[in-house]
């Protein structure tokens, strides 16, 4: 049997899920649960993933994930990956944690999106036996952030769903929302034996057909094309410095080296190079540099909205170099 289709473009949103092998739990304790907030934590950062709603059950879970970098498959990748080692490590297990790939619905946003937050923070009260008798008392699932009962982490995304409700009044709002139970096209759509990759409506999906039938070249980014040369030249012209200033490290040094930083996530970003390919282009001794590198700067662009826009318009120069 094939897989089914992985439609990926920029800021598209998914609803993507994943049970445990054999229906086991994956989550047996609370620290479980928290390592998996931890790894999508990571993940937001080092993909530049928005994850606008989340509930993690015992043995499956539930995302709501905006792409601005049509990336879905890499960032579930590496969430899964690094909480299933995670896993066997902590429990003393091994194998696979998952039944298989992640299960991802592509959701037509001004449509159905605030229905698919809803669907996933009810999860808790629609199962045959309701795991709490109202939704603010389940710990595992972003709804007590969308009505301010705790903090909201920084790598979760509200104010879009808000906005999806054109009322004031927006916390009290979305818990109204959330009193009603999934409307039966909802039902009907999560309940089907064989759930649809695509959630939207007539428009949407011929839209996506349209996409789907467009040639790989495209479709599909050519990012691929540039050498580690080309990234570094970019940056050299862009912010007028030496090449020494971005491919060497500068021990002591206190201040952000930002064309460095910007350089060294540029490739990890679009060229699928391996971190030790990337520690040895930019002369550091381990691969955990680049992480390191890159997580700086991730953390960075969420605090300063502008270290953000300037990285996604070097981002979109260097892609717009690109000859096919």
């Amino acid at each position: 049997m094939s897989r089914p289709l992985r439609i990926e473009y920029d800021n598209a949103f998914y609803h993507v899920m994943n049970r445990g092998r054999g229906r086991e739990n994956i989550f047996l304790n609370d620290n479980d649960f928290e390592y998996f907030l931890h790894c999508i934590e990571q993940a937001s950062l080092r993909f530049n993933i928005e994850v606008h709603s989340y509930c993690l059950m015992a043995n499956h879970y539930h995302l709501l994930i905006k792409t601005p970098d049509a990336n879905l498959g890499r960032a579930m990748k590496h969430i899964n990956g690094l909480y299933t080692q995670y896993f066997n490590r902590t429990h003393n297990t091994d194998g696979a944690l998952f039944r298989g790939r992640y299960k991802a619905v592509l959701v037509d946003a001004d449509n159905y999106l605030l229905h698919v937050s809803r669907y996933i923070h009810r999860n808790p009260i629609e199962t045959s036996t309701p795991l709490v008798e109202e939704l603010v008392k389940y710990k595992w699932s972003s709804y007590s952030t969308f009505i301010r009962r705790v903090a909201t982490p920084k790598w979760l995304v509200r104010d879009f769903i808000f906005s999806l409700q054109s009322k004031k009044r927006k916390y009290a709002a979305y818990k109204q929302f959330l009193e009603f139970e999934n409307n039966k096209e909802i039902s009907a759509f999560y309940s089907a034996k064989k759930l649809l990759s695509v959630l939207g409506c007539e428009d949407f999906i011929e839209n996506i057909k349209d996409y789907i039938a467009k040639s790989d070249s495209e479709r599909k980014l050519v990012a691929k094309k540039h050498s580690a040369d080309d990234v570094i030249a970019y940056l050299v012209q862009h912010f007028n410095v030496e090449v020494d200033e971005i491919i060497t490290v500068k021990k002591g040094r206190k201040e952000k080296n930002l064309p460095r930083w910007f350089a060294i996530k540029l490739w990890q970003d679009l060229s699928g190079l391996n971190l030790q390919v990337l520690a040895d282009i930019y002369n550091v001794q381990h691969y955990s540099a680049i992480s390191k590198t890159v997580g700086r700067l991730n953390t960075l662009m969420v605090e300063d909205k502008k270290v953000k826009l300037q990285y996604e318009k070097l981002r979109n120069g260097l892609m717009s170099e690109v000859k096919i």
